[in-house]
């Protein structure tokens, strides 16, 4: 995962913007888009719902050891007949985490920084004396998504994607039957 802070995202950080969390859930019943604020916000083709402090996060940590880091994605104050109807079958899907910053207008910084991209494994419900309950999705990072499959073909489709004025892909299906001498100089 690529983790490139960008020249906005540096100055609004420095700034001292605003900032918040952008958390996509991809769950069996529709992706959820929430952040960490009140109200609703626009990114990347998304609304993403505020989710204030009936969300939660675990901490997140960076280190340069290889461990599994588990995280855990709450909310509370759900009603009991949604949670009821909710796949409960969350494993290998995605959980993705992004700090943003919001500019002085109230508009999202571009480029937000991705802290996490979690592999989703269960979730659990709890149901409170009030009648509502709190989903908790716990996913995995780090070293346990190591052995993820990949995903992604390195053909000039999938480049076109990601940038699409790079065509150096397009080399690709030429060097495939291409013999290559090996010799030292």
């Amino acid at each position: 995962m690529s983790r490139i802070l960008t020249a906005s995202m540096a100055a609004a950080l420095q700034d001292g913007s605003p900032r918040g969390l952008f958390v996509a859930i991809d769950h069996p019943d529709g992706t959820g888009y929430f952040w960490t604020g009140v109200g609703s916000r626009e990114w990347n083709g998304h609304v993403w719902n505020g989710a204030g402090t009936l969300g939660s996060i675990t901490p997140l940590k960076h280190s340069s050891e290889i461990a599994v880091q588990e995280i855990t994605f709450s909310i509370s104050g759900i009603d009991a007949a949604i949670a009821d109807g909710l796949n409960d079958d969350v494993r290998n899907r995605i959980g993705e985490v992004w700090l943003v910053c919001f500019a002085w207008d109230d508009s999202v910084v571009p480029d937000p920084y991705k802290l996490t991209n979690s592999e989703l494994d269960y979730q659990v419900f709890e149901a409170a004396e009030d009648g509502t309950t709190t989903i908790s999705i716990i996913a995995r990072s780090g070293f346990y998504m190591l052995d993820r499959g990949v995903e992604e073909a390195w053909t000039p489709e999938n480049q076109e994607l990601i940038d699409p004025d790079d065509t150096g892909m397009d080399y690709i299906p030429g060097l495939q039957n291409q013999d290559l001498p090996w010799t030292p100089t």
